[in-house]
């Protein structure tokens, strides 16, 4: 399996939609946007397969903290280590040695989907932040995990 991981602030039009497809599949309609790719302070990491992303890596930087947006990878390839592939690229050039790395994982029906990766790579669960996307679940947003109410919890990690 060779796949390739590409780092951009700057993604094409093609690139935009097949991680909106991505994104869509995973977290529901609207979660990520167009204008969000578009965005030049978004680090972004694509995981090639044959010239077709099959994931993405999203973070941000602010002062001496990056912050993991999110770690999404189409669903037929999860499981086969994409997602650690882009977290080692990660950690390895974009982190800077002073730099305080925060990832916000979410938690659904008591299972955290990121908790392997993040220990994997050093990350400490630090608190649970409770219902964080309350606000805007089902709203901003079509909550693929909504029914009723917010059923997803917020987890704070870091370094």
């Amino acid at each position: 399996m060779s796949i390739e991981v590409k780092e951009t602030t700057l993604l094409d039009e093609l690139e935009i939609n097949h991680c909106l497809a991505i994104s869509k599949r995973l977290f529901g309609d609207g979660y990520h946007t167009k204008k969000f790719f578009l965005q030049d302070n978004i680090i972004k990491l694509i995981a090639l397969k044959n010239n077709k992303i099959v994931g993405f890596f999203t973070t941000k930087r602010i002062k001496k903290k990056i912050i993991i947006d999110c770690i999404a990878i189409k669903h037929k390839w999860q499981k086969k280590k994409i997602g650690s592939l882009l977290t080692n690229y990660f950690f390895k050039n974009i982190v800077k040695n002073d730099e305080k790395v925060i990832a916000y994982a979410w938690k659904v029906d008591n299972k955290i989907p990121a908790h392997k990766i993040n220990i994997k790579f050093g990350l400490k669960k630090i608190k649970s932040l409770g219902k964080y996307w309350k606000r805007k679940c089902n709203k901003s947003f079509k909550c693929l995990q909504y029914h009723n109410s917010c059923k997803c919890e917020c987890v704070l990690y870091s370094n």
